[in-house]
């Protein structure tokens, strides 16, 4: 390419366009002349081009400030597929604290406790993420007190910004019942704030006091999430089962 380009040069009347500048002009066009199909040319500085070739079938163009183009191909993002990590279930039993452990590379995770009963009346169940003991919880949302036959006696506003856990349930004063709910994480293989969605309900029994939750919440360490606890307030755990789904 000769000297000079990619500098404009402006020509007037009778001016001669000469090798130089042809050499110029061929320069240009071949440097943007496509080697293979679906080459893409953009911008990696002031007056420099770079190629992108072709990406994988189905993925899309995307803007990505890390590559020398600033554009790269990406996966079209498709419906979670989640899949049953603890195959059959985890049991909820002979602890105060049961943990499901070996969560790798999950984008987001699904926890579905069914059934969980502590040997103790008004037993709180609760998650942790990864075995977090320390006040890095928020739950806000709504607590519904129920008596026996699910008679509701009180429904209460709920906010705690340093919380050691998010509450899904609680038992009633017969030892009997149990609670059963879900949670969801997002974000889990990442750095920064996991948001969690929980609800839950106790089931009725002869007693009073059960206690069933619709919130939100989020766990503020920075790790990726690689184990969930559920846990007891009080007692051991003396029935039911974790069960928790990952999706990429």
């Amino acid at each position: 390419m000769a000297v000079g380009f990619p500098a404009k040069v402006t020509y007037a009347n009778g001016n001669v366009f000469n090798a130089s500048d042809i050499n110029d002009t061929n320069g240009t066009i071949n440097l943007i002349n496509p080697s293979a199909k679906g080459d893409l040319y953009a911008g990696t500085a002031a007056n420099t081009y770079g190629k992108l070739s072709v990406g994988t079938n189905g993925y899309f163009l995307k803007a990505d400030s890390t590559a020398a183009t600033g554009l790269a191909w990406g996966a079209v993002i498709t419906n979670a597929n989640f899949t049953l990590l603890n195959s059959g279930g985890t049991a909820l039993t002979g602890a105060s604290t049961i943990t499901v452990s070996g969560i790798s590379s999950a984008d987001k995770i699904f926890v579905v406790v069914a059934g969980a009963s502590s040997g103790n009346a008004n037993a709180t169940i609760a998650l942790r993420v990864n075995t977090d003991t320390a006040a890095n919880y928020w739950q806000h949302g709504v607590f519904i007190n129920m008596g026996a036959s699910y008679a509701v006696s009180m429904i209460s506003a709920y906010n705690d910004t340093a919380a050691t856990l998010l509450e899904m349930g609680r038992t009633s004063s017969d030892a009997a019942t149990a609670v059963s709910g879900t949670a969801f994480i997002s974000g889990a293989n990442s750095s920064g704030v996991k948001p969690v969605l929980l609800n839950g309900m106790g089931t009725p029994g002869t007693g009073n006091g059960q206690r069933g939750t619709a919130s939100g919440g989020i766990w503020t360490g920075s790790a990726t999430v690689s184990s969930i606890s559920i846990n007891t307030s009080t007692g051991n755990f003396d029935a039911g089962t974790v069960y928790v789904y990952t999706s990429a």
